[in-house]
């Protein structure tokens, strides 16, 4: 069966530019194509799409819900094609084959289905790519949905009754949905902490741009504490594109407005080296477009270097701003959840809990000094050792002292004597080390006497990596923002990588987070509550990353390893979803079954007793014959 993609475009010039003509040009290799223009095309432009697709023009009225109306209207019987997809031209992309999206879609199992979801408003598709299977096309609600539409002029409005509502309808009706970008943890951190930098950063220019002015108190409220609502991923996860397409497309307003102060200057030249064919003509657009159609907003503090490398826009640091090219000058973009500077849940709350107080303490990899800090608060003397020059800058402001080099690369023997630091701290350092029990080895020999190595890493048991593995998302390709790790260890490798190297773990602790908020993205709409409940409930599920303080070992010694802390009681990070809750009701409903032959027992002995005392009472028995001659 066919194929169906409706695309809905507009310019105001009436222009098909570059980058549409070649979504027409891919969709039409994969599908049947509606293009629908409101307001209209030019003469050479229409001829061109004609030549491709069917073509329809209508007025520029009730933005691109009204095209999609338009265009399934076109299309006639839907129920000749095996996948109807509505697309508009506000992106650029896909970067990858539409075929390769649409065999993932079609694994997943679910009724339609878009390229991300937004947590914005309620949990929706977003509609600027979204496809149904012949069953939701079939569904009432779906036809319901086209039947009851009315062209809107209010865009808020069109948003929440036809975006956020369609993707509502369709679920009470109980079809089934998720999106093909499935976020990772630390993206969700990221976009977190980039969505709160704008809200505190941003502000409108009245004299340059005043139509953006919030008219009332309450809109004005909504815009200072936009860092409190969900991020929308197309906007903060932008430069995902970059991960080997897995965010396949990026938007256009990314790239003309850069709303998030994400570098889009930066991530439109390593999108054309990356895609060149998708990319192609876009920057003339953009530049033909920005000055009349752009949102120019005017940022209160300029995203310098600086402010890239700060505690609180770490996340910003996304390392492919670099004229070399993506592949060049890349380094980690943070090596803890965004805001872990707080709350006991975190490494680095961990990692100063067992450094304590001691007085001289090497931090290897200190990167911008996060943990340094929080260090030297508690009366360390902390030295660091850094290979990022700009980040060992900025740390070496806050510390006693920083080297720049690469731990990985130079023993650290040749930096510092032996016997000059109380603790050595490896935070997120391990898993990228070739031979990290030759760095253990190596930290070991800087240590003074009662010295202590002190190891933070993420856990490979991790819920979310199991739950990763069994629905097949497992990305070995290196981020853009992030270095690749090499290995990663559960608490039995752990121990047995301490041992290695000669060194007894003496206290072991855990940040906890839940399977799916952490780690690495699953989708949850078809994921059976019995294995998510079964993966929360499995040894060390909950930990997301390991913290250790080891001491050199005593030849001959054994000494068992210690227990577990967790930072925070596990029931206060699981989730209670509906995974949860129906894995609750399913087991009521076990002990109910369980429990009823039990109680049948006991009725069945109560009328055994009922009997037996009716035949010892004689006057119950005469009552009874009595009854049965009057009757």
């Amino acid at each position: 069966m066919p194929r169906l993609v409706v695309l809905a475009t507009y310019d105001t010039e009436g222009r098909l530019w570059p980058h549409v003509r070649h979504q027409i040009e891919t969709y039409a290799a994969a599908a049947e194509v509606v293009v629908v223009s409101a307001g209209g095309l030019r003469d050479e432009d229409r001829a061109w799409a004609q030549a491709r697709a069917q073509v329809v023009e209508r007025d520029n009225r009730g933005y691109d819900f009204a095209s999609y109306r338009a265009g399934l209207d076109a299309a006639g019987d839907l129920a000749r094609f095996d996948l109807v997809v509505l697309a508009n031209d506000s992106f650029i992309g896909p970067v990858v084959p539409p075929e390769q999206i649409f065999e993932e879609m079609a694994g997943r199992g679910v009724d339609f289905w878009g390229l991300t979801r937004n947590q914005e408003m309620d949990d929706h598709v977003q509609s600027y790519f979204v496809g149904f299977t012949p069953a939701a096309v079939a569904s009432e609600a779906f036809v319901a949905f086209w039947r009851d539409f009315e062209p809107l002029d209010d865009r808020a409005e069109v948003i929440v009754r036809y975006e956020v509502g369609l993707t509502r309808r369709l679920a009470e009706a109980g079809l089934t949905y998720d999106a093909y970008f499935v976020p990772r943890a630390y993206e969700h951190r990221r976009a977190r902490a980039r969505r709160s930098w704008m809200g505190v950063n941003i502000t409108f220019d009245p004299d340059v741009d005043p139509h953006l002015l919030p008219a009332t108190t309450a809109e004005w409220n909504l815009v200072r504490n936009i860092g409190n609502q969900p991020p929308n991923p197309c906007n903060t996860m932008a430069d995902s594109v970059l991960d080997g397409g897995r965010l396949p497309i990026v938007k256009i307003e990314t790239l003309r407005d850069d709303p998030y102060a994400l570098d889009a200057e930066a991530l439109l030249r390593h999108c054309e080296q990356a895609y060149p064919d998708e990319f192609s003509g876009v920057r003339a657009y953009l530049d033909e477009t920005r000055e009349a159609r752009g949102r120019r907003l005017t940022k209160v503090v300029p995203l310098t270097a600086e402010r890239r490398l700060d505690g609180r826009s770490l996340a910003y640091c996304a390392g492919y701003g670099t004229t070399a090219g993506p592949a060049a000058g890349l380094r980690p973009s943070n090596r803890f959840a965004t805001g872990s500077l707080d709350g006991d849940n975190a490494p680095p709350a961990q990692i100063a809990a067992l450094v304590g107080s001691a007085p001289e303490v090497l931090e290897v990899g200190c990167w911008t000094g996060e943990i340094g800090r929080r260090l030297g608060a508690q009366g360390c003397q902390v030295t660091g050792v850094e290979r990022d020059e700009e980040a060992a800058a900025y740390a070496g402001r806050e510390l006693a002292d920083v080297v720049v080099a690469d731990p990985l690369a130079t023993p650290l023997t040749d930096l510092f004597a032996p016997g000059s630091f109380d603790v050595v701290v490896l935070a997120e350092l391990l898993e990228y080390a070739p031979d990290p029990a030759a760095v253990l080895e190596d930290a070991r020999g800087l240590l003074a006497p009662q010295g202590r190595i002190v190891v933070s890493t993420p856990n490979a048991t991790h819920g979310s990596r199991r739950l990763a593995v069994l629905q097949g998302h497992w990305s070995t390709t290196p981020l853009p923002v992030d270095r690749e790790p090499l290995r990663s260890f559960d608490r039995a490798g752990l121990m047995r990588l301490l041992a290695d190297a000669s060194l007894v773990a003496t206290e072991l602790r855990g940040t906890l987070a839940d399977p799916l908020v952490s780690a690495f993205g699953v989708p949850q709409k078809t994921l059976p509550y019995a294995v998510a409940e079964w993966v929360r409930d499995q040894p060390d599920a909950m930990v997301e990353t390991f913290q250790v303080a080891a001491r050199p070992a005593v030849p001959g010694e054994t000494v068992d390893a210690p227990e577990l802390v967790p930072a925070v009681a596990p029931e206060t990070v699981r989730l209670t979803d509906a995974h949860s809750e129906k894995a609750q009701l399913i087991r009521a409903e076990r002990r109910a079954g369980r429990r009823l032959p039990e109680r049948v027992a006991e009725l069945e002995e109560q009328v055994r007793h009922l009997e037996e005392e009716l035949a010892r009472n004689p006057l119950r028995r005469a009552a009874g014959q009595l009854k049965r001659r009057a009757f």
